[in-house]
């Protein structure tokens, strides 16, 4: 744990699997704490969560407010479990609301949707059936929790004795937020700009007006325009520079872009195909499905432009330049 200033610190927790770990945050709020994301639901998760809130004289018990950045398992996966000991009003993006209605009342429906959407795309089976087992193992290091206020849109709260603004940052999920401090220029930036890799983009399988790649270009340029003095990303390491990082993620899309289209030209193809020309043929099955999310949301960019167009034949969707 991390002391990042007065009253706020960063705990760092284990995930088992692919970046191995997650930070969530912890503000002092007199008596009370407010905790920013939690980490997966394991016990060595949860242990570790202990532990540091005990170096400050703090027990879960004391956690008497949730914001989460999205909702991904590693972020709120144990939401639930601080929810039940502690009480603790739990604030999440109103665009999170589909996904935590379907955790409560359709247990298998994300599952199929994605599966759906796979086929249609062109994954192959093995592939899509390795995803489909993932999900199911994702699911299990969440549980269910009770969402007290969705985030209405930008809102103030005083967290830690402090100012913080809750900016949404949709892109990498369609309800992405981020956790500013104006009086600090701290940005807890979750999974929307890593200082080591780009954030995967994909598309809402709930709502498929949302332009993932368009909106986490224009919630880059938001983030730019903010005094911010140092970032803490939800992974890898705080960096202070934010627009020189924000102008490589910016470029690394033009050129992926770029790349996909240039595919396209080359003869019409699945996004599994074209994906294979921007990320190569050597993937895991996991990180396949992962390319072809990135692929298909550069792909759609292209059709609004007016640069491509998608035809369906025999039960998949093929991409045919203009």
């Amino acid at each position: 744990m991390e002391e990042i200033h007065a009253n706020l610190y960063m705990v760092t927790l284990p995930m088992p699997f692919r970046l191995m770990h997650v930070h969530a945050f912890i503000a002092v709020d007199g008596d009370e704490i407010t905790l920013l994301d939690t980490g997966l639901n394991t016990p060595e998760t949860f242990v570790l969560l202990e532990e540091s809130l005990r170096r400050i004289g703090k027990a879960t018990r004391d956690i008497k407010r949730i914001f989460i950045t999205h909702y991904h398992i590693d972020h709120c996966g144990m939401a639930g479990r601080v929810q039940n000991i502690s009480g603790a009003r739990i604030h999440m993006s109103a665009q999170s609301r589909p996904f935590i209605l379907m955790r409560e009342s359709e247990e298998f429906l994300f599952a199929d949707r994605i599966r759906d959407f796979c086929l249609l795309q062109g994954l192959p089976e093995k592939a899509i059936d390795f995803t489909s087992r993932m999900f199911l193992t994702f699911k299990k290091g969440g549980g269910f929790f009770h969402i007290d206020e969705f985030f209405p849109g930008a809102d103030k709260y005083i967290v830690g004795g402090e100012e913080m603004q809750v900016i949404p940052t949709p892109g990498h999920t369609h309800d992405h937020v981020s956790f500013y401090f104006p009086q600090q220029g701290i940005l807890l930036a979750g999974d929307h700009v890593l200082s080591e890799i780009t954030p995967n983009l994909s598309p809402d399988l709930f709502a498929p007006e949302f332009r993932p790649l368009s909106s986490y270009l224009d919630s880059l340029a938001l983030m730019e325009a903010l005094p911010v003095t140092k970032v803490y990303p939800a992974h890898g390491r705080p960096f202070r520079n934010l627009q020189e990082r924000s102008a490589a993620i910016y470029d690394h899309h033009l050129i992926r872009k770029r790349i996909a289209c240039e595919s396209v030209h080359r003869g019409s193809k699945t996004a599994y195909v074209v994906s294979q020309d921007i990320f190569g043929t050597e993937l895991t099955e996991f990180d396949q499905f992962l390319a072809l999310n990135e692929t298909y949301v550069h792909l759609l960019e292209l059709i609004r432009e007016g640069l491509i167009r998608e035809e369906r034949m025999v039960g998949q969707a093929f991409y045919i330049h203009l």
